[in-house]
């Protein structure tokens, strides 16, 4: 299906797929992302916040005995986290939740947020973030993954006029770390799949950036 035109594909239903087949094709999906290429590990999470991905980091270099080097992707700022009946819950726009509660409250934090307010948000979860990974005794070396996310984050800053010293320091000392997706610099490529994300190529280029950073 994904070598239809972009305007003909349409995801397949994965509804006839049990859990352990669906486990299995996930974990297979897992080996062809950049991190599974060059051997990594990938925590990687659909619909994840920035606290879910600091989590994931976290227990990854508490529990291990191994120097890593640590790519971090960063997800945009409208996404948040929340401990709903005993466990981590990420939120967004446009999700829906069955819980009414926390659809109540989920287009509440929604209505009340500003762009601002979402990127000082982001910034401090970043900040922290990445100050934890460059002083680990298990980090041998990190880098930043950008996905588009930065791109995103800079346009909000100009468009809004935005002048903040503290994220504009932080955006700029990352970028010395940071390594771009191939559809970041070249939007005209089809590098995306019909649900939206990036495909293989995209992935496979990546790698090849990174493998040339990390020589």
């Amino acid at each position: 299906w994904n070598m239809a035109e972009p305007s003909k594909r349409r995801r397949p239903s994965l509804d006839h797929l049990d859990e352990n087949q669906f486990a299995e094709l996930l974990a297979a999906e897992r080996k062809q992302s950049y991190a599974g290429l060059l051997g990594g590990v990938n925590h990687g999470v659909s619909g994840c916040s920035m606290q879910t991905i600091s989590r994931s980091v976290i227990d990854h270099l508490e529990n291990t005995s191994e120097k890593c080097i640590i790519f971090i992707q960063p997800t945009n700022i409208h996404r948040w986290c929340e401990y709903v009946d005993g466990k981590w819950i990420d939120l967004r726009a446009g999700a829906e939740h069955h819980d009414q509660g926390l659809a109540q409250y989920s287009k509440f934090r929604i209505l009340h947020s500003t762009d601002y307010s979402n990127l000082i948000l982001w910034h401090d979860r970043m900040l922290t973030l990445t100050a934890y990974v460059k002083s680990h005794s298990n980090t041998s070396d990190w880098w930043i993954i950008n996905n588009g996310v930065f791109n995103e984050i800079e346009s909000i800053i100009d468009e809004q006029k935005i002048s903040n010293k503290m994220i504009s320091t932080t955006i700029s000392s990352l970028k010395e770390k940071m390594i771009n997706f191939p559809h970041v610099d070249d939007m005209d490529h089809p590098y995306y799949t019909a649900g939206g994300h990036v495909n293989r190529e995209a992935h496979n280029k990546l790698a090849q950036r990174i493998e040339k950073k990390l020589q």
